[in-house]
């Protein structure tokens, strides 16, 4: 069972990323498209390294193509992500990323033929209705979806798709190979960044004023992204993949864990509501999703 252990090792680390991605984007990088060139870059970074240490090969014209095409729009779930967290608390917006497995047999029936099963019905009821009531936001006596939510199902929908194209090439081609080529993708669009008016400006002027706790906060969202991508990986060789799809969920978990213990004893890193009806909600929603999560892969 070391599996598990490095499995909920790397949605550990991935939580502790985001909390380092809101206090960048809170205070220090505030604006998302910085933050996405920065994630295409790091991206590039992680794809030289792999090489390095693993070389590349060649695996024909037709699955280069589709890992770059699929890993080349990623870019628009990648800032969906941080303009989501720019206007919500990070524990409201993570755990909106289980909308993904509902997209992604939603597809995967369409185009792969799989069939969905009564329990994977009710899954899906389950997490939409999480993902309602974690989204909701009281304004003057009505409910009304935050905004990050619908940047969030654009961002799960589009993560969705990635899957399923990759889905049958990582078990005909090399994972390793496969997944460089899937990193040129996902750094292909980045330079377009470039083409926007006035962001090279914007770049630089964020970067020379940048002060040393941001440039730690980035040191840091880089080794927590290392790390996590090695667990998740080792995981991925002594345990059987569908299990470790299902500790996605405990993602959620850490971050509401996080968020709270920062907000308790260092309410000036993150501050977010802990009122009881706040936590309540937050915690119901979580659950909900997991139970949906715990239906899908049965």
């Amino acid at each position: 069972m070391e599996w598990v252990i490095f499995s909920l090792l790397s949605r550990a680390l991935w939580a502790a990323d985001n909390i380092v991605d809101k206090l960048l984007i809170g205070k220090h990088l505030k604006n998302p498209l910085i933050l996405t060139f920065v994630a295409g870059i790091s991206s590039l970074l992680l794809a030289l390294i792999i090489i390095l240490f693993n070389g590349l090969s060649w695996i024909g014209p037709v699955p280069v193509a589709l890992a770059v095409f699929a890993g080349s729009f990623q870019i628009i779930a990648v800032f969906a992500f941080y303009q989501a967290i720019s206007k919500e608390e990070i524990s409201r917006v993570i755990p909106l990323f289980q909308l993904t497995p509902p997209f992604v047999l939603i597809l995967s029936f369409l185009f792969l033929g799989e069939v969905l099963t009564r329990p994977q019905y009710l899954a899906f009821i389950l997490i939409l209705i999480g993902g309602f009531l974690i989204s909701l936001k009281r304004i003057e006596g009505v409910f009304k979806l935050r905004n990050a939510f619908w940047l969030m199902v654009l961002s799960s929908l589009i993560y969705a798709i990635q899957i399923v194209i990759l889905k049958p090439l990582y078990v005909s081609y090399p994972f390793w190979d496969l997944t460089v080529y899937l990193i040129f993708g996902q750094f292909l669009p980045t330079p377009l960044l470039l083409l926007i008016p006035n962001f090279k400006n914007r770049l630089v002027d964020n970067f020379s004023n940048l002060k040393p706790v941001g440039w730690i906060l980035l040191i840091m969202a880089m080794l927590f992204v290392a790390g996590a991508s090695l667990s998740i990986n080792w995981a991925l060789i002594t345990g059987p993949v569908t299990l470790i799809s299902v500790t996605r969920g405990f993602q959620s978990a850490f971050v509401l864990i996080f968020t709270v213990f920062l907000s308790i004893w260092f309410p000036k890193i993150l501050k977010e509501e802990l009122s009881k009806s706040a936590l309540g909600v937050k915690v119901l929603a979580i659950f909900l999703m997991f139970l949906g999560l715990y239906l899908i892969y049965q």
